[in-house]
């Protein structure tokens, strides 16, 4: 075989490379590193939710000798220590995709109980929402008979909050990456309000066989609507999260914090110190 017909059948051969890399190229196109932490329901799906809940709070008094005789005639503890614990079950139900994209979604609460076995929500209560294509769930009725008008109001800013935290940027992270979000909340006091901004930042510390792990740290800075300096507070928090990458699904969320309030008062005043702790763990339930 002659030189040159060994260099044409090479030439058809790398032609031949050439053009399959360039088709493969173009009908698979490298996909953009990094993932989106986002939460996602799926319509005609249906999610348990198990979530524990526990707080200690801790307030000394401090003052002149009449104030506290005061404090001790009301029959109040100093220190008054309160603590908190609940479990509730809830599960998490949408229906099928309408016209608009979009598809209805209930909050059934199956059972919350406290650290004496108590109801604090009754079972049968029902959150009616509804979730656009990519967003959140968003919430607007409550179906209870158990529950008064007051009360079905502070459910509904709970269940509007807790779902409103996960809302984040859309913002590809690889390990190491993080972002940081801020939430305002406004706590009444003493005839006041106190303006507080909690900034919680997320980290991405490893994505392994589809399941991301991620740190929360939350710094709270307390913003008192007071003319004087009677006021100060502040508060810190760690947690974790664990997200399946497939499903969309944050499956296990954790968060520790601590606050502390000093407020003075004319005769007296207080030291207020509480500690939460939320685990939260959600799954989808297979028919």
């Amino acid at each position: 075989m002659s030189i040159c017909l060994i260099n044409k059948n090479m030439k058809r051969i790398i032609s031949s490379l050439i053009l399959v890399l360039i088709i493969f190229s173009c009908s698979k196109p490298k996909q953009p590193e990094g993932l989106i932490l986002k939460l996602q329901y799926q319509p005609q799906t249906k999610y348990k939710i198990t979530t524990i809940r526990g707080s200690e709070t801790v307030v000394r008094y401090s003052g002149t000798e009449i104030a506290m005789q005061k404090i001790k005639s009301m029959n109040i503890e100093n220190p008054t220590i309160s603590k908190v614990s609940t479990k509730t079950d809830t599960e998490l139900i949408t229906g099928e995709t309408l016209n608009d994209k979009s598809y209805p979604v209930s909050l059934l609460y199956k059972k919350s109980n406290n650290l004496n076995g108590e109801n604090e929500i009754p079972e049968g209560t029902v959150v009616f929402g509804t979730i656009k294509s990519g967003h959140l769930p968003t919430f607007h009725t409550i179906a209870s008979d158990a529950l008064n008008f007051d009360q079905k109001t502070q459910l509904m800013e709970n269940v509007r909050s807790n779902y409103d935290q996960f809302d984040f940027p859309a913002k590809r992270l690889k390990v190491g990456d993080q972002f940081s979000i801020d939430r305002k909340v406004s706590l009444p006091m003493e005839g006041s309000v106190i303006e507080t901004v909690i900034t919680s930042t997320y980290k991405l510390v490893g994505s392994k066989k589809g399941i991301a792990q991620f740190t929360i740290s939350q710094s709270y800075k307390m913003n008192p609507k007071m003319m004087d300096n009677s006021f100060k507070g502040n508060g810190s928090g760690n947690g974790s999260l664990t997200y399946n990458i497939k499903d969309s699904l944050i499956i296990a969320y954790s968060i520790e914090t601590s606050l502390e309030m000093h407020k003075k008062l004319d005769y007296f005043e207080f030291d207020l110190k509480t500690f939460n702790d939320i685990r939260q763990t959600t799954q989808i339930i297979k028919d």
